[in-house]
């Protein structure tokens, strides 16, 4: 527990930094190519958590050393663990923020719909990318 304590979060290398970033502004770009309609405090929130998502994730399989056992791809889909529970925790934090914090009012199908865009986005720059 001490060790969890005292590791930095910035142990992440720079480059998940700007990959999460890009992750964000991506989902923002698909968004408006789309066309849903949605506040801009909901846009600002729909970058803001797959960028916290994407670093959380990388940092924890990071600090637990799991990337050997993670990052093996399907043989056939080419989509590694690390790539696809990336994407699942994008969703549910993205679900989670406007779903009960920020999009109160508005319906659960656009907020899934938001989500899984986000999630959408963060897999397919994670498997081809990143």
């Amino acid at each position: 527990m001490i060790r969890f304590l005292t590791t930095p979060i910035f142990f992440l290398t720079p480059y998940i930094f700007i990959w999460s970033i890009l992750i964000g502004l991506i989902a923002i770009g698909l968004l408006r190519l789309l066309k849903i309609q949605l506040s801009r405090v909901a846009l600002i929130t729909t970058a803001l958590t797959p960028m916290i998502a994407s670093m959380l994730w990388n940092w924890s399989i990071e600090f637990n050393h799991a990337t050997i056992y993670l990052n093996v791809d399907h043989p056939i889909f080419r989509v590694s663990w690390a790539d696809v529970l990336n994407s699942v925790c994008v969703f549910a934090l993205t679900s989670f923020v406007l779903g009960l914090f920020v999009c109160k009012r508005e319906p659960a199908q656009l907020i899934a719909k938001v989500a899984g865009i986000a999630a959408l986005v963060t897999l397919i720059t994670d498997t081809f990318l990143f």
